[in-house]
């Protein structure tokens, strides 16, 4: 894995001053958000390269091999702030409690004009409870926030996982509790960002299937979910044949990463594709891919992601 320097993006005494911050004073958390700069638009290019970090509060904290990777909060927020510094990034997907950890550093690290945070996007995940390896998995109810707390805070959209194994019962709960996430986040006209992924059983776990056909049916479904599809965008992977997923709707689309894959210019290569496949692709969404790349640094990867996807 490449070397990444923690201490020179967020020195130890000012991870330190996180925890304290939560002891002495958690309303600062709320304080920086209503300062916090936000876009007059969701997307003003139309497009955006976001960086995802929602991977720990579902227990996923594997990188490659190292299976405890993301458990380091200290080097996930370095390589998170690392990555916003840039103006190729339009935000983070995270968490609550990953969001707050960053709110808090934009307010202690913002000695200029503009934070880190200032017009970026901030999207929280809200169904995380499908632990990995649970008997439960594919139930996968809302155990984060919900659209008035998303609005009070001036958070911009929320994100859904939707897995859909047809062998399982538990999927029609979790198509449920994805309607009711577009219905309340309908109730406070925010974004919704829904991710369907056909899957089946692989041993203990479920493997992902990117197949075009099946995607097709899912982002169908998926486009019809709650009171109104106004505020929803699509999180898919990108498959062959990717013309004919991209053609079964009209909904934004957002290409996710996935695993990390060890070849960037793969990777690379398959946004161009995907990008180049039809207008509804408006942009990616990758984490682990950029966040912990084998061979370059977080910044880099993100940076080359953001140019694809704005153009340049």
């Amino acid at each position: 894995m490449n070397l990444f320097e923690k201490e020179k993006i967020i020195s130890s005494d000012l991870f330190r001053q996180i925890t304290d911050i939560r002891v002495q004073n958690p309303g600062y958390i709320s304080e920086i958000a209503n300062l916090r700069k936000r876009r007059a638009k969701f997307v003003p290019t139309g497009k955006m390269n976001i960086v995802a970090a929602d991977h720990p509060a579902r227990g996923s904290l594997s990188v490659g091999h190292d299976l405890l990777a993301m458990a380091d909060r200290h080097s996930l927020l370095a390589r998170l702030v690392n990555t916003l510094q840039s103006r190729w990034v339009d935000g983070v997907l995270g968490s609550m409690d990953i969001l707050e950890d960053l709110l808090i550093l934009h307010g202690l690290m913002n000695k200029s004009e503009n934070g880190f945070l200032d017009e970026k996007l901030l999207i929280t995940s809200l169904n995380r409870g499908g632990l990995p390896g649970g008997a439960w998995e594919l139930d996968d109810p809302i155990t984060g926030t919900n659209a008035k707390t998303c609005a009070d805070l001036g958070l911009d959209a929320a994100k859904m996982l939707l897995r859909v194994d047809f062998s399982s019962r538990d999927t029609i709960k979790t198509i449920e509790y994805c309607a009711a996430g577009v219905r309340d986040m309908n109730s406070q006209n925010l974004p919704i960002i829904l991710e369907p992924l056909p899957v089946i059983k692989d041993g203990s776990s479920y493997k992902v299937v990117k197949e075009p056909d099946q995607l097709i049916r899912l982002v169908a479904v998926t486009a019809a979910l709650g009171d109104s599809s106004r505020n929803i965008w699509l999180k898919i992977p990108f498959t062959e044949d990717f013309e004919r997923v991209a053609a079964s709707t009209t909904l934004p689309i957002v290409i996710l990463g996935g695993d990390r894959n060890t070849g960037l210019n793969e990777l690379l290569t398959d946004l161009k594709k995907a990008l180049g496949t039809s207008h509804q692709v408006r942009g990616a969404m990758y984490g682990r891919n950029v966040l912990y790349p084998e061979h370059a640094h977080p910044r880099d990867v993100a940076e080359a992601i953001g140019k694809l996807v704005h153009e340049e």
